[in-house]
């Protein structure tokens, strides 16, 4: 289990350091939008998704039949405390400036993805007969 959650932190800081280095290089490049929304976006995203995955991964062996359940659940929380948290800041987000929001998101929703399938993948459900 510790190998799992060393593995998915170096795995998650990894990508998402490169895609946040390369977000901001082309915001940099392309457009000029204060990065004030870029920052918020990665850190939401990482942090809710360090929170959460490892918290399934430490759950895994006992709750390996729910895992699919849990983390739709958990993404469906993730957009609400999301929506939530642009509602009560000072940060607005309209049409122009959603990608800034996006890219993270779909970073983070597919190491998610990956780490969650590879625990149902590793889980041994005929055992439990």
């Amino acid at each position: 289990m510790l190998q799992h959650l060393l593995r998915f932190s170096l795995l998650l800081f990894l990508v998402t350091g490169i895609a946040y280095g390369l977000h901001l290089y082309i915001n940099q490049l392309f457009f000029d939008v204060s990065v004030e929304l870029i920052n918020f976006a990665y850190k939401f995203n990482v942090g809710f998704t360090f929170i959460f995955t490892t918290s399934i991964i430490l759950a895994s062996e006992k709750l390996k039949d729910q895992l699919g359940f849990i983390y739709l659940l958990g993404g469906a929380v993730k957009l609400g405390i999301f929506a939530y948290l642009i509602q009560t800041s000072d940060v607005s987000i309209s049409k122009s400036v959603f990608l800034h929001f996006f890219v993270p998101y779909v970073v983070c929703v597919i190491l998610e993805l990956f780490y969650v399938i590879k625990l149902l993948n590793a889980a041994n459900f005929r055992q439990d007969k």
